[in-house]
């Protein structure tokens, strides 16, 4: 008959061996969902950057309403959460007529020295109005 062959421990030696890659596995499926999220935090305060500058009196200097546009796109990214230090750029193009806001940030950390940012842009037309000249 054969010696039997002793197995304590050999449970506690697999899962120190199993354990940190699976944790680590899980901390990065939780990473990317935040990300995910972040981005469209991102994109969301990027739209209401635009839904607001799209609206602005186009006979006004761009300098004077870009900085006050980027701000509120950075308020909604931290208002909606998830976007770390967020800034936004906010841009006009004359001859287009075009507004473009971008809102850049970074996502909340998990995994130490693993640095994730986020991006979202948004871009749309000037509305001109025009006011009612009357009847001819």
């Amino acid at each position: 008959m054969p010696a039997k062959r002793d197995d304590r421990g050999a449970s506690a030696i697999e899962m120190a061996i199993v354990a940190p890659s699976f944790l680590l596995f899980i901390f990065a499926i939780i990473e990317v969902a935040l990300w995910m999220h972040a981005r469209d935090v991102a994109l969301a305060a990027a739209r209401e950057g635009v839904a607001e500058l799209r609206t602005v009196n186009t006979q006004d200097s761009p300098s004077r309403w870009e900085r006050q546009v980027e701000q509120k796109a950075e308020d909604s990214a931290r208002k909606l959460g998830d976007v770390q230090d967020p800034t936004a750029n906010a841009n006009y193009d004359d001859a287009s007529k075009r507004v473009t806001v971008t809102v850049k940030g970074g996502v909340i950390d998990l995994i130490p020295g693993w640095t994730i940012t986020v991006s979202g842009s948004a871009s749309g037309l000037i509305e001109d109005f025009q006011p009612d000249q009357g009847q001819p």
